[in-house]
């Protein structure tokens, strides 16, 4: 656990492809419990981001039950909603920060650790992430520096920029110091999906969470064993960030 850094955990109901996924059964909790025990294990501090929409009072009802510290906002401008998020007094202070998304239950720990510690050993970076091109959809988190985000100019951004948040960051790497590390080679699997977005990945996610002490790397092994599994869900197409 890093004191020094705080989870924000993006959260939703309104999914038109797996509507209320964060809160279905998955393992001996649901999707978001997966997410938050997870995220606890690099954090100081875990808030869930969720929208003010009606159908998220779910959301915020079920942070109440678990005791996670659950903050609400825009539905649509999820930059707003992390800006708020980050001012709330609530939240406690820290130089980075990490986004996470609460439709992937299998976010690496060990990943997490990893850019924690570049963070650690490089203050002045605004963002750190691993490349995503090389790793099986929904395992890592994204670091940013507080101070960065903060200093964005709302006004400045466009759609895509208000809705995945950290776009404004590494899409303009000559403004904003960013890095991007290489994976580990068990990970580099970038034809596998652990994330949930389809009822595929739900049938997926559902199989693979029947071991209690299942993690990223021993689902991608158990994936790797088992050609049957990937199977699952291959044809789920990922919804472009643009």
């Amino acid at each position: 656990m890093s004191p020094a850094l705080v989870s924000l955990v993006q959260a939703r109901m309104s999914s038109s492809r797996l509507p209320g996924k964060v809160l279905l059964p998955l393992g001996d909790g649901t999707v978001l419990d997966q997410v938050l025990r997870r995220a606890a294990a690099f954090s100081g501090q875990v808030a869930v981001c969720t929208s003010g929409e009606p159908d998220d009072d779910a959301i915020e009802a079920h942070c109440q039950k678990v005791g996670a510290l659950c903050l609400r906002g825009s539905r649509d401008d999820v930059f707003a909603r992390f800006r708020a998020a980050l001012r709330d007094p609530r939240v406690q202070e820290s130089g980075f920060f990490a986004r996470i998304t609460a439709d992937c239950p299998l976010l690496s720990v060990p990943l997490a650790r990893r850019l924690v510690e570049e963070a650690a050993a490089h203050p002045e970076l605004d963002y750190l992430c691993f490349r995503l091109e090389r790793l099986p959809r929904g395992l890592p988190v994204e670091l940013v520096r507080r101070a960065a985000f903060l200093a964005l100019d709302p006004a400045a951004l466009d759609g895509p920029q208000r809705e995945h948040v950290t776009l404004a960051l590494y899409e303009q790497p000559a403004r904003h110091r960013c890095r991007c590390l290489d994976p580990p080679d068990a990970l580099r699997h970038p034809e596998l999906r652990l994330t949930l977005d389809y009822p595929e990945d739900y049938t997926l996610m559902r199989l693979l969470f029947e071991d209690p002490d299942v993690t990223a790397e021993s689902a991608v092994a158990r994936m790797l064993r088992d050609p049957a599994l990937p199977w699952l869900n291959a044809r789920c197409a990922q919804r472009p960030a643009r």
